[in-house]
């Protein structure tokens, strides 16, 4: 069984909502992950604020002593007077940046770096206190030094996050105020200084000249950078009230600085212009330059705030309508859960009640849904079982009653067809008795029809041999008158001869003498002759004894075979008749074998229905046994008083059912 099969609906229930609850959950914690992101950021851009403007301000600082101190060594001594304030200030600002450096808790490798630009700016200023740098090494020196400071600034920009703020006007017056501006007042301080040295020396040489041009168009050039992203920056409108009247004064600063810058060096034939009012004027613009860069931290460092606040506020309202809307699922949950799960124990209480045989009880409605549909179709169930029950209990009982009389009788055939089988063994033993009888029987009219068949073969085997004999005397009777005929023959020339040699005694005695010898000769053939014919004679005597007897013998022969013949036949028909016996013994002793193969296969069938018979009263016990069950199982089921089976109540076939 399955893990699933093995949990209740409540745990179903825990599972999906966990599983609701996760699915919510990553989004949820992706946006407030996000949120708090945001939050952080802006957070710890507006910790690095202050530590930006610090050294911004330091780098304004460097900018005015770097002017101061190269009009000093270029021998202007009102300037070099206002030298000691602006090295103080400097001082003063590296110092705060410093304390800005561990409020901001800013990383050490810029720390160092803020540390040992405080070391080369206290170099420097000890050198030019001295006077022992000419005013283009105090100028390259101090430019140095700003340089370095801006770069310990554009790291902190970097490692805060402004340069990767996601809001488009704040991003813009970062580029603008932190970036632009500083780059700006650098250049603007450049003019300043060298065109305070230009003027206080009243002399501006071509090469310095080509710088002064040089840095004019750089500062044109990061003007329009500078005002361009401060522009982008206003379309905010927060920003827009704080700093679009600054932002327009100071643009006017730096293009006026800028006509002055080429009216008073540039254009001028002559240097005529006091170093000291070049150097204050370009001093107001830069002034005013930083005064916008550090209203503009402020600005950004309110619109971060700002924003910190917002966001904060987006997470509360965003985390209250998640928590509502958890709350809600969660509440609705528990309704679903207990419109289900009540319903659903009250299903299986009615399920449990008819598997116990409870069919009792009334039928309550459920609503219409699903739940609701089962409840109703398990009633219905247990309102069909009710009827079905009843009547289950009057067929058992009938059954049972039934197969009582069934087995009984069963019992009563099982005897009889026991004794008709014990009848039936003792005449397949008479029946095989007879069969070897009939068998023998059959077997000695075999053997009497093999011996007549035998004696009909001999005497058949007699009439031939006398056929035989009768037709050798038949032959020798034939061969008897040839024989007389040859005889008769012989007779004949005997006597021809004798005439013969009387006709030669007679022409011998005619002849004489000559005739003597002649005369001898047909003498002794003529007793020759005689003796032949005597002993023809003879033997035509005895050759008429022996055809007679031969006659006789062959009359014989004749009447012994006609008798052979007959006894030939007689035996013949005899063999017929012991075949016909023989077969009819055979036919007998087959016919008696089969009766008693019919009677034994009797026996045999009469002893298997006994068995059967055994058999189905066993059955019909098994079957009364069964009904016993039957009706004790169906006397489970607990039905109302008014359902409950009349007495004797029997179980109702249909006429369908029982065809």
């Amino acid at each position: 069984m399955s893990l699933l099969h093995r949990l209740s609906l409540l745990h179903k229930f825990l599972i999906l909502g966990v599983i609701a609850l996760l699915m919510g959950a990553l989004p949820t914690v992706l946006y407030v992950h996000g949120a708090l992101q945001q939050i952080g950021a802006a957070r710890y851009e507006s910790q690095g604020a202050p530590a930006l403007i610090a050294v911004n301000r330091a780098v304004q600082r460097l900018q005015v002593h770097r002017g101061l101190s190269a009009a000093m060594l270029g021998g202007d001594e009102a300037l070099a007077a206002r030298r000691p304030a602006a090295r103080d200030a400097l001082n003063q600002a590296f110092a705060d940046a410093e304390k800005a450096f561990t409020q901001a808790r800013v990383p050490q490798a810029q720390m160092q770096a803020w540390k040992a630009a405080a070391q080369t700016w206290q170099s420097l200023e000890q050198a030019v206190t001295a006077r022992s740098l000419q005013p283009p090494q105090s100028l390259a020196q101090h430019t140095q030094l700003v340089a370095t400071l801006m770069q310990i600034g554009e790291e902190l920009l970097h490692h805060y996050g402004f340069q990767t703020d996601p809001d488009m006007a704040t991003q813009d017056l970062i580029q603008a105020a932190v970036v632009n501006a500083p780059m700006l007042g650098e250049k603007l301080g450049l003019l300043r200084g060298q065109g305070s040295g230009y003027l206080a020396r009243q002399a501006l040489p071509p090469e310095g000249r080509g710088a002064l041009q040089a840095l004019q168009q750089r500062v044109g050039e990061l003007e329009a950078d500078t005002f361009r992203n401060f522009e982008r920056a206003l379309a905010d409108e927060d920003l827009r009230k704080a700093l679009a009247g600054p932002v327009q004064d100071v643009r006017t600063r730096v293009t006026a600085s800028r006509q002055l810058v080429d009216r008073s060096l540039l254009s001028a034939s002559e240097l005529t212009m006091p170093a000291k009012d070049y150097f204050d004027q370009l001093t107001g613009t830069l002034e005013a330059l930083n005064q916008l860069n550090t209203t503009a931290m402020a600005s950004l460092d309110a619109a971060l705030l700002r924003r910190v606040s917002a966001d904060q506020r987006k997470l509360g309202a965003a985390s209250a309508m998640l928590l509502l809307a958890l709350a809600l699922g969660l509440g609705l949950g528990v309704v679903f859960m207990r419109s289900i799960t009540q319903p659903l124990a009250q299903a299986v209480r009615l399920a449990s009640a008819v598997a116990d045989g409870d069919l009792s009880g009334d039928d309550v409605p459920h609503g219409t849904n699903e739940v609701g549909r089962l409840i109703a179709t398990q009633q219905q169930m247990r309102a069909r079982l009710k009827p079905m029950v009843a009547q289950v209990r009057g067929g058992a009982e009938g059954v049972a009653t039934a197969s009582a009389e069934i087995a009984q009788g069963n019992m009563d055939l099982s005897a009889r067809t026991e004794s008709q089988a014990s009848a039936l063994e003792e005449t397949a033993a008479s029946m095989e008795q007879m069969t070897a009888t009939v068998r023998q029987n059959a077997d000695n009219a075999r053997q009497a029809n093999q011996l007549a068949m035998n004696a009909s073969l001999v005497a058949a085997q007699g009439g031939e041999v006398v056929t035989q004999v009768v037709q050798t005397m038949q032959g020798i009777r034939t061969a008897s008158g040839k024989i007389a005929d040859i005889i008769g023959v012989i007779d004949s020339i005997a006597f021809q001869t004798n005439i013969l040699a009387l006709n030669a005694a007679v022409e011998a005695a005619r002849a004489g003498e000559q005739g003597r010898g002649f005369a001898v000769v047909a003498s002794e053939v003529r007793a020759l002759a005689g003796r032949s014919a005597e002993a023809a004679k003879e033997i035509k005597v005895l050759i008429g004894d022996s055809v007679q007897r031969v006659q006789q013998g062959g009359e014989l022969a004749d009447q012994a075979g006609a008798t052979m013949a007959e006894v030939v036949q007689a035996i013949q028909r005899v063999t017929g008749i012991m075949g016909e016996i023989s077969e009819a013994s055979q036919e007998q002793s087959q016919g008696v074998a089969q009766v008693g193969e019919a009677v034994t296969q009797m026996d045999q069938a009469t002893q298997q229905n006994a068995a059967l018979v055994e058999e189905m009263a066993a059955a019909a016990n098994g079957l009364r046994t069964q009904a016993d069950e039957l009706v004790r199982a169906a006397a489970v089921f607990r039905l109302a008083a008014g359902d409950e089976p009349g007495a004797g109540g029997t179980l109702r076939i249909r006429q369908g059912e029982a065809g």
